[in-house]
């Protein structure tokens, strides 16, 4: 009866989702119009800039740049924080040693590990990629850390009675019941990864996305910059809805109640 009475949490609203992007559209040209095209083109003026843009010889450069920064930042990083959530989940001396690292990587701005890189590893792909991964990891670990502390105990007993190894403990105990946080952490990684990948080119890459919106910048081209702003969150979109939503999907259809059947 308890079960039965439960309801299946309710769908975002494609229609109020598209009056969201109308609105977002409005206030844009609204924007638009009161500043000057100077400093923000309207949509159309954006549009068009981008239809110039993907048919130039510098476009696939700095995309291919972009992308290529964000999949081995992102996936590094989170690769290096879910391995060592892992690890911390079963280890409370590893987790003790780890947490004063975590704390200084979460706390630290992002602008201040910018400076430092470009230090390090000068201007290019190892600075932004650096940073990435830096800025990924602590999130993932959190979140995995967090994750393996709520899984029931009495399961984990069982896995040892059964006598399964590490491999068959992750695989059918732990994947399954991080599938909710880690996701989720996967999609804030993601956004996140993008945003930092193209503040770093914009502070210190000689190509990428970043790089072309502070040449727009410096140029005064608002159509060329707007349509690149077009693009990058066109690809967060991208990541998110064919990507990362699937996927969340995909591991977490074993919670979803299955229907009884008369």
């Amino acid at each position: 009866m308890i079960l039965s009475n439960l309801r299946k949490p309710e769908r975002t609203s494609r229609g109020w989702s598209a009056l969201g992007v109308l609105l977002i559209l409005a206030g844009w040209q609204i924007s638009a119009q009161y500043l000057g095209p100077l400093l923000m083109a309207t949509p159309a003026q954006a549009l068009r800039a981008l239809g110039v843009l993907v048919n130039s010889t510098t476009f696939w450069q700095n995309a291919n740049a972009s992308l290529t920064r964000i999949a081995l930042g992102v996936g590094t990083g989170c690769a290096i924080g879910f391995a060592f959530g892992v690890l911390a989940g079963h280890n409370a001396k590893l987790r003790g040693l780890l947490e004063p690292l975590r704390w200084l990587l979460m706390a630290m701005p992002p602008v201040v590990v910018v400076v430092l890189a470009m230090l390090w590893f000068g201007l290019g792909s190892s600075m932004v990629i650096f940073i990435t991964v830096l800025m990924m990891a602590p999130g993932m670990y959190v979140n995995t850390v967090k994750g393996m502390q709520l899984v029931d105990r009495s399961l984990v007993e069982m896995t040892h009675v059964y006598r399964y190894g590490a491999w068959m403990r992750l695989r059918h105990l732990y994947l399954p019941a991080l599938a909710a946080p880690l996701t989720a952490a996967l999609l804030i990684a993601t956004c996140g990864g993008v945003r930092l990948v193209v503040m770093a080119e914009v502070l210190g890459a000689e190509s990428g996305a970043g790089f072309a919106l502070a040449n727009a910048r410096s140029t005064f081209d608002s159509g060329e910059l707007y349509a690149w702003v077009i693009l990058i969150l066109g690809l967060v979109a991208a990541l998110e809805f064919l990507l990362l939503q699937p996927l969340q999907r995909r591991l977490t259809q074993w919670q979803e109640p299955r229907k009884e059947h008369a």
